[in-house]
């Protein structure tokens, strides 16, 4: 088993696991160029609301969203669009991705 396999049959399991206890969400996304009334895709992903701090000490939180795809569902572009537990997010810029997830900072649409 590769890595990469290995990964994805991982955060697979993790993901199950966070989900049964809310801590991890199913969404719909659409890629940017989806014809209209086009079939969402259903994926999991992790969203990480409000993680950015700012000032000398950490001391301010500011409202930046990121969001983490399990790539077995998935592939995300820039602009995608997701939606998840009612909120609707844009693929804005990726900002890491292992071959499994991929993390994107989003923001709200």
């Amino acid at each position: 088993m590769s890595q990469r396999a290995f990964l994805a049959d991982l955060d697979a399991g993790l993901h199950a696991a966070f989900a049964a206890s809310g801590m991890a969400d199913a969404g719909l996304y659409l890629p940017k160029d989806a014809a209209p009334g086009a079939v969402p895709t259903a994926c999991r992903v992790y969203v990480d609301r409000d993680i950015q701090t700012l000032g000398e000490t950490q001391q301010y939180k500011a409202g930046r969203v990121e969001v983490a795809y399990v790539l077995a569902d998935v592939q995300p572009r820039k602009h995608g669009q997701l939606v998840v537990d009612g909120d609707t997010y844009f693929n804005d810029d990726e900002i890491s991705n292992d071959g499994s997830l991929s993390r994107w900072v989003v923001r709200r649409g």
